[in-house]
């Protein structure tokens, strides 16, 4: 009877014991998912912040640039000489080259409207002296650019705004008015849209002074509200970047504050994530598993307790076994996924019958085999890498990659694989793996991929598609040496096009016109995009100016042959196109990129000025159309066989 008392003693401690490294593991584990919750949020709201910060940044200055362009355009000597319909032209063209602005103003220095981009004269829009980006810059020559607190608009339809001015200074230096673009927070609102901050998070967009100029998710009491002396600001102010926790002074949040200062502006970015938010998928996985943990070491005790009687014990282990057993099996034979055993050389030793859903054979043929044997070709090599990988002492690795069915059909699939270890020798005995048809998520994903660089309207390439490609192509052609040509396309009369006739027509106008110029377009290489407005661009690889100057006739041939009415541009009466066209024979002649772009803008404008419905080169000389296929220098690029794409640029295949 001791000696069994001494054996269930021994027993009882060491279920403790055991009970104890299980509590531990698990408390260890649950920490450690606890510290990458708080990582993960913190390198996802990093990356939030970086990539706002620079689009910000990369935006206003590039509004400030378009003031300091539009003052020149204003108040440079001999303005007054030119046609307000001109002068109002060469603003706008300024204004479309910015994402946000919707309009730029100029006052005088009473604080009067003496141009407005929104409208032919000003009218009816009132003194404006006593804003403070009016006050600001007549009371402080040196004040550069200056960004207003929100205001609601009195130029416009009483959007909140947010305005960034410069002064205007006479000649001798005096107080001459101020320059004002304006952009709406409606436009900002749409770049915070869609983010996921949880339920209680939030972006601020904060002047170096603490006055809020924009909120996600949006709230009027907020905004113009000084926090300057709030403890979250406090710790932002006068540092370029960082993160802390602190608690919000608007809502009393605790929240995980990540910032940045915006480049050489009195701007800070942040994005707050609230403390609970961050936890909220952990909490509700540790009180699952901490549940099922105390259950189970419970279990283990009282099962400890009860070792003094052998036989039960071994009949209720074997029970156990079985029942785990069974489980398994039912799991495998009815889950989705395919579920099989390998030993180390890597046959398979057991299939699930999803096999057949999955790789279109019978589990019964797949026994036996290398995983190996059914993979495509271009995917054995990671596979492969996995493998390896178990065998040098990985306990699991993940791979994606795709087989081959009977049937010809590729499917995709994940596969996670674990090795199994021997419990009395401590040594690997075989590996589980389970695969899982992902094609359905892969397709998802590829046309994800599409539409973020595809146009919604036109269906054209999108302006992130056309800025990775020109840089992409610029390289090619420097490291190459060959020509890269550049066609800037632009409606002619577009904005008395969508007045005239509504936008639904201006935009089934860009439609066709967007269809005309990819239709002329036909190597791979070449890509249309729309470039912004009713702008398109057209980037030609490999293609001397002589070629790209048929090419951008095509194109002004092909819209003006549509024949959609357009009483608003003379003489045609029909829509048509002004191009611009530049071409670097080797990267040397331009600087970088945005050299070539800003020549073929350069000659688009020159275009248009020259009388519209034409193709202008840079340097300005007017590209005429080829009259026939036998002609000679430029014309005599055009091939007679129009499919060839190498033969109408002026190239060899």
């Amino acid at each position: 009877m001791a000696r069994l008392f001494g054996r269930g003693g021994s027993a009882l401690l060491l279920g403790a014991l055991l009970a104890a490294g299980v509590l531990v593991t698990v408390a260890a584990v649950l920490l450690d998912s606890r510290r990458d919750a708080w990582d993960r949020a913190r390198e996802a709201s990093a990356n939030l912040a970086r990539a706002v910060e620079r689009d910000l940044t990369s935006e206003i200055k590039a509004i400030d640039l378009t003031l300091r362009a539009v003052s020149d355009i204003m108040m440079r000597a001999g303005a007054d000489e030119i046609r307000p319909e001109l002068r109002r032209e060469l603003v706008l063209e300024r204004v479309r080259s910015t994402r946000y602005l919707d309009a730029i103003v100029l006052l005088d220095d009473m604080g009067e409207v003496i141009f407005d981009t929104r409208q032919r004269a000003p009218s009816g829009t009132g003194n404006h002296a006593d804003r403070d980006f009016f006050a600001v810059h007549r009371d402080h020559a040196d004040a550069g650019l200056h960004i207003s607190r929100p205001y609601r608009s009195r130029l416009g339809d009483g959007l909140w705004s947010i305005g960034f001015s410069r002064r205007l200074s006479h000649p001798d230096g005096s107080f001459a008015g101020i320059a004002v673009g304006a952009i709406r927070l409606s436009h900002l609102q749409a770049v915070f849209e869609g983010m996921q901050l949880g339920s209680r998070g939030a972006m601020t967009l904060v002047r170096d002074d603490g006055i809020v100029l924009a909120r996600h998710p949006h709230d009027e009491r907020l905004l113009g509200r000084d926090l300057s002396g709030a403890a979250p600001f406090r710790r932002m102010r006068g540092t370029q970047d960082g993160q802390f926790v602190s608690t919000a002074s608007t809502d009393q949040v605790q929240r995980f504050y990540t910032f940045r200062t915006l480049d050489d502006l009195p701007i800070v970015f942040n994005v707050a994530l609230a403390v609970s938010d961050i936890y909220e998928t952990w909490w509700e996985k540790a009180v699952v598993i901490g549940s099922v943990t105390i259950v189970l070491v419970v279990t283990m005790l009282l099962m400890m307790m009860r070792l003094g009687r052998e036989l039960r014990r071994r009949r209720d282990a074997e029970q156990v076994a079985r029942r785990n057993e069974a489980t398994f099996r039912l799991l495998a034979e009815n889950s989705s996924d395919m579920v099989s055993r390998l030993d180390l050389s890597g046959r398979r030793l057991y299939v699930s019958p999803s096999a057949e859903r999955i790789f279109g054979r019978p589990a019964v043929e797949l026994i036996g085999c290398s995983p190996l044997e059914h993979i495509a070709p271009q995917d054995r090599g990671a596979a492969e890498a996995s493998m390896t990988r178990l065998r040098a002492g990985a306990k699991a690795v993940l791979a994606e990659y795709r087989i081959l069915r009977p049937d010809g059909e590729t499917v995709w699939v994940e596969a996670s694989a674990s090795t199994i270890i021997n419990e009395a020798t401590g040594e690997p005995e075989g590996i589980v793996a389970v695969i899982r048809d992902v094609t359905e998520r892969k397709m998802l994903e590829e046309d994800l991929a599409r539409l973020a660089r595809t146009d919604g309207l036109t269906g054209l390439a999108n302006r992130r598609a056309f800025d990775g490609a020109l840089a992409s192509e610029w390289l090619r052609a420097r490291r190459e040496q060959t020509p890269l040509s550049l066609l800037l396309i632009d409606v002619d009369h577009f904005k008395l096009f969508n007045d005239t006739y509504g936008h639904p027509q201006g935009d089934d106008c860009l439609r066709k016109v967007a269809s005309a110029a990819a239709g002329v377009v036909r190597r791979p290489a070449d890509l249309v995009a729309r470039y912004g407005g009713e702008e398109i661009a057209i980037l030609l690889p490999n293609t001397p100016p002589a070629g790209a100057a048929l090419v951008a006739e095509e194109v002004r041939a092909a819209v003006e042959a549509i024949g959609l009415t357009h009483e608003g541009n003379p003489p045609s009466g029909v829509v048509t196109v002004s191009i611009g066209l530049a071409a670097a024979l080797s990267p040397a002649n331009f600087s970088d990129p945005m050299a070539l772009v800003s020549a073929s803008d350069a000659a688009l404008y020159r275009a248009k000025r020259a009388g519209r419905n034409r193709v202008i080169g840079s340097p300005p000389a007017p590209i005429a159309p080829a009259e026939s296929p036998s002609g000679s220098g430029e014309q005599g690029a055009r091939a007679p066989d129009r499919a060839s794409g190498a033969a109408r640029r002026g190239l060899s295949p």
